[in-house]
């Protein structure tokens, strides 16, 4: 199931939900013993018993096989739902007292919540061994395979969703459990001594500034000795007719009837959108580290256990997923494209090389405003590290409210794009730093292929099994560097490690996360000329 049909599902079965909270709520399943995951077991139907023995059931399979999704953060009490820094800015919709909200939008922030977790809970299904899903199938569902599974999840979900509306407690309770942790380990920068350590490296991250500006500065007659260039295009562009300014300005309106606000393009419209908004590259090449492609799981690759994590080169692909981000009362839609490397190698002639490492990639963010206009490009690498913005005409950047912290570094800002325009990114051999931004009028060079940044929750590995490419701490195994023994006063646990969407911390001095729902609103004002109906 892909994240288009779950989200699908959940707008069908809304109103199955607000049913179900009237039939349930005439059974008297609003009384809540404290930590529990639904109201108290003596009062609950049968079906509901069930589904909380079955997540009982699903978590300790999970938790025994060492199989939990990083990506969202669980809850505690409520099995079925998950939480992304995206819903924890909504939690005030469950706030009764303060800020009173209908049942149909405290619905719509719950349904968010469980579409979360199903789709984690899709992938640890699917990692799951055999033998887990056999046990879990012959004790709660109809069949041992995934799909039966999720399916049982999906149906459990709606059961235990259908109880939360209205119910003022537990939606107390929620409102109070509605956290993403952070991902800074304040204990690192207690016993590193942080407000002393912080002076040295904020002057290191303003000389790699002041350094990141030449090089983009001079960008295009950077020479890179016995390096060639590969450069990789989208395979196709949408019909002109179909990004119009006004069929941009439909596909990114926001959902009716949706508290969250947000667009919710349907599956045609993400393709044209990602097809019309992508990038095209321009890598230095010096090794095969240097050729982007597919992330697979084989045996004999590097790291420490027989199966590793390696980049098939073979042909060039670019991972895409969607995010939100929020800007006064409009959630904004963002598109964000991932390639990865297979290593970035040692300096030559290096005795150490603190940064080298298995895999590295580039993440290129794109925000787009209601009527379809670029306001921001960000990027980074997938450890967090390199995190860089570049504004378009429609921002003007906000000043840093402590002077020192890394806050919205700009190595250049970007004309206007037209319709038939296309951003190059020229990427560094080796180290793969992005160091230059250009507008290409056509497109040119070799097709890449596209895949969904989720199916790195659940890759196939050689024994007919899937694994994620993240462990259980949202870290990709086998990725670790050197730089985290060095840098561990700043508080980032495993510095330089790549990582999974939604556990980026992208600042040493300060704290700074990449999909924080407001990052981009402290940083900038947006031309409010873009945000008109």
């Amino acid at each position: 199931m892909t994240r288009t049909d779950l989200t699908l599902w959940l707008r069908h079965t809304r109103g199955m939900l607000l049913a179900l909270l009237v039939l349930i709520g005439g059974a008297g399943c609003s009384s809540l013993r404290p930590g529990a995951d639904a109201p108290d077991a003596a009062r609950l139907l049968p079906e509901l018993r069930e589904c909380l023995d079955w997540y009982t059931a699903l978590d300790g399979a999970t938790a025994s096989a060492k199989v939990r999704d990083a990506g969202a953060s669980r809850i505690q009490g409520f099995a079925h739902l998950r939480a992304d820094r995206f819903s924890v800015s909504w939690r005030h919709l469950l706030d009764s007292d303060a800020s009173p909200a209908s049942a149909e939008d405290q619905a719509a922030l719950l349904g968010y919540l469980a579409q979360l977790d199903l789709q984690a809970r899709k992938h640890e299904i699917a990692n799951l061994p055999a033998a887990a899903r056999l046990a879990l199938g012959q004790s709660f569902a109809s069949a041992a395979d995934s799909a039966a599974l999720l399916q049982h999840t999906q149906t459990c979900a709606a059961r235990l969703l259908a109880q939360e509306p209205g119910n003022a407690e537990r939606l107390a309770r929620l409102r109070a459990g509605l956290v993403v942790p952070d991902d800074y380990a304040t204990g690192y920068r207690v016993f590193g001594l942080y407000a002393l350590a912080r002076v040295p490296f904020a002057l290191g991250v303003e000389r790699l500034e002041a350094e990141r500006r030449r090089v983009f500065a001079s960008s295009a007659d950077l020479p890179h000795g016995d390096t060639g260039r590969l450069r990789l295009s989208p395979a196709s562009r949408p019909a002109p007719h179909l990004v119009t300014p006004q069929a941009l300005r439909a596909i990114l309106a926001r959902q009716p009837g949706d508290a969250l606000r947000r667009p919710m393009p349907t599956a045609a419209q993400l393709e044209l959108l990602f097809e019309q908004f992508a990038p095209a590259y321009d890598i230095g090449v010096r090794s095969s580290a240097d050729l982007p492609g597919a992330l697979v799981w084989r045996n004999g690759a590097r790291g420490d256990s027989a199966l590793g994590l390696e980049v098939d080169s073979s042909r060039p692909l670019v991972y895409r997923q969607i995010a939100y981000t929020r800007y006064g009362p409009h959630s904004l839609l963002q598109l964000v494209y991932t390639l990865w490397f297979p290593q970035r190698p040692a300096q030559v002639g290096s005795v150490i090389d603190l940064l080298a490492g298995n895999l590295d990639g580039l993440v290129w963010r794109v925000t787009l405003a209601p009527d379809g206009t670029p306001l921001v490009y960000d990027s980074m690498h997938p450890c967090g590290c390199y995190h860089m913005f570049f504004p378009t005409a429609a921002a003007r950047s906000r000043p840093p409210p402590v002077a020192g912290e890394e806050w919205a570094f700009s190595p250049r800002a970007l004309p206007a794009i037209g319709a038939a325009d296309r951003l190059l990114l020229r990427i560094a051999p080796d180290t793969h730093y992005l160091e230059g931004v250009q507008v290409l009028a056509a497109d040119q060079g070799t097709p890449f292929d596209w895949s969904d940044y989720d199916v790195l929750r659940s890759l196939p590995t050689p024994d007919q099994q899937s694994r994620s490419a993240f462990d259980q701490d949202g870290f990709v195994p086998g990725t670790d560097r050197a730089e985290a023994w060095l840098f561990w006063p700043m508080g980032i646990a495993r510095a330089g490690s790549m990582r999974q969407w939604g556990r980026h911390a992208t600042a040493f001095v300060g704290r700074r996360h990449f999909d924080d729902a407001r990052l981009l609103e402290q940083r900038f004002e947006f031309d409010p000329a873009h945000f008109r109906d």
